[in-house]
């Protein structure tokens, strides 16, 4: 199985996605923001929507269900708690990455 590689940073309504295979990254502000003032995570259905139109963007036509994405996420910024990357984590599960580490 082929895995391919990401490192991503997570900022308040900001996101950067870059494939490490090919180098290509792609940085973006929500124009519906996705955090709240307390949380990194405050519209999980606007984040979503936000990470999975940078991966199409980033990706274009190809998608990865066959592969292994794995992924690096940096919470920068203000300093986060757990519960913030619980749900970072879980969003990026969600968009399909089968192995996801915060830091």
């Amino acid at each position: 199985m082929f895995i391919v590689r990401y490192v991503a940073a997570i900022s308040p309504n900001h996101i950067r996605l870059t494939n490490c295979g090919t180098g290509e990254s792609i940085a973006r502000t929500a124009v519906r923001p996705f955090s709240s003032e307390d949380r990194m995570i405050g519209d999980r259905e606007a984040a979503a929507s936000f990470l999975g139109e940078l991966i199409r963007e980033l990706e274009g036509s190809r998608r990865w269900l066959r592969l292994w994405p794995t992924i690096d996420v940096a919470i920068t910024g203000a300093a986060r708690a757990e519960p913030d990357q619980i749900e970072v984590r879980r969003l990026f599960v969600e968009q399909g990455f089968v192995r996801v580490r915060v830091t």
